[in-house]
């Protein structure tokens, strides 16, 4: 209950709905009776918080020990000629408890939660986990809390039926975040009494307060690290713990520990490197000083009396693009080769995704209205399209790429995918 509800119950705008598999009819029922008295008795403490109802949906039957009729309609109190699946779409009913029931062909866009309590196998697994999978507005993740399975062979059900790519998904790796943590917490600059002094800072509410300890802490990495490298490369560690915690910490549970000092990385670092208005880096780039340049002669202009034109206002629509430069996906692969290690196999999906990216009409009639907005291209709509290339990663299952430096890095292998995309779309406009 507190997990349906901390969980799921917030997801999509508190509109969010779950479902519990049972193992059988009875057990069913047993949920069901269970639930309902649970939140009965909730709502007279947490009236708005309780305010939800369940659903039980199953074939009526006999109960076997006390050879009672057990109707559908009868106990969820459904209208005659009602269905079950009508009702469940009501605002105020956000659990539905099933054994059997709906093994295919249930529809309900708001269930984003799912309690397994009940083996499922091969095309079983697939078509029960699928009824998570209908798409509306505001529904970016799905949550499956499974009593009974194991990964393995819920990954191996759907690697068996699912089609479009030579590979199959894998188990994600719980040690990423633990390693990730050690390896911060050995360079000894920030520590978990660290983070267990800012959490309680935190609690106080106060800011000028909690400011001041990110001032305090700030000194501490700038005297550790004096070279911008160092920096950034220290502030790089804590956004992959961040990254990786947030995606692995949906199957795996953490150390309060780590919990603790997660929350503390995410409000560290963007604040390390960056002060007031002026960043590190900034102050770098005017230090640089041009030593030699190559300037191509090119003539005389000259600006004749009257001629002088005011500078041009507004976002100057119709201006002439700079061009980003052409590139395929094989020049784009050679040159991912050159630089990096990769396999053929990695090589393969780096084609496998830029050709679906290529072909994605959103893609390409987003560049086609932006055509005469480079600026726009390259520093807004380049970066979106780096996330649904960092999307396409996880949906076939290759999350690993996500933590890895000659993927993520800026400029690496997913900006030189972008940019493949960004460059194809622009020949296509």
């Amino acid at each position: 209950m507190k997990s349906a509800e901390e969980q799921i119950k917030a997801l999509i705008g508190d509109k969010a709905k779950a479902m519990i598999v049972a193992s059988s009819r009875i057990a069913g029922l047993k949920y069901y009776q269970l639930l309902k008295a649970k939140i009965a008795e909730k709502h007279q403490v947490y009236p708005d918080q309780y305010n939800y109802k369940v659903l039980y949906a199953f074939s009526d039957f006999t109960h076997r020990e006390t050879n009672e009729e057990i109707r559908e309609h009868q106990l969820n109190g459904l209208n005659n000629n009602e269905l079950i699946e009508e009702r469940f779409k009501q605002d105020d009913y956000r659990i539905m408890i099933v054994a059997s029931k709906f093994q295919t062909g249930f529809n309900e866009p708001l269930l984003v939660g799912m309690f397994l309590d009940k083996p499922v196998m091969d095309k079983t697994a697939v078509q029960t986990l699928s009824r998570l999978n209908r798409c509306c507005d505001g529904k970016t993740k799905v949550i499956v809390i499974d009593f009974t399975n194991n990964t393995a062979n819920i990954l191996k059900a759907f690697n068996k039926y699912r089609k479009g790519t030579p590979y199959e998904a894998t188990v994600p790796d719980e040690q990423k975040v633990i390693l990730l943590y050690q390896g911060i917490i050995e360079r000894g600059l920030f520590t978990d009494s660290d983070a267990s002094h800012f959490e309680k800072l935190l609690k106080l509410g106060q800011d000028a307060v909690l400011q001041t300890e990110v001032n305090r802490c700030r000194q501490r990495f700038l005297f550790q690290y004096e070279g911008l490298t160092e920096r950034k490369a220290y502030v790089y560690e804590l956004a992959k713990l961040v990254k990786a915690y947030n995606f692995l910490s949906s199957f795996y549970q953490y150390d309060e520990a780590i919990e603790r000092f997660v929350l503390f990385a995410e409000f560290i670092q963007p604040q390390l490197i960056k002060e007031g208005s002026e960043s590190e880096l900034m102050r770098a780039i005017g230090k640089v000083k041009l030593i030699k340049a190559s300037v191509t002669y090119k003539g005389v202009s000259e600006n004749r009396a009257g001629e002088i034109k005011e500078p041009r206002t507004g976002g100057g629509g119709n201006r002439t693009p700079q061009p980003v430069v052409k590139t395929s996906i094989q020049a784009t692969i050679d040159e991912i080769k050159e630089k990096y290690p990769i396999s053929d196999a990695e090589a393969l999906i780096i084609r496998e995704v830029c050709e679906e990216k290529q072909a994605d009409q959103t893609i390409l009639l987003s560049i086609q209205r932006n055509i005469n907005r480079m600026h726009y291209l390259n520093e807004v709509y380049k970066p979106e399209i780096r996330k649904s290339i960092e999307l396409a990663y996880i949906q076939r299952g290759h999350n690993d790429e996500l933590y890895k430096d000659e993927y993520v890095d800026d400029g690496a292998i997913f900006d030189m995918m972008a940019h493949t995309v960004l460059s194809y779309g622009l020949a296509q406009a």
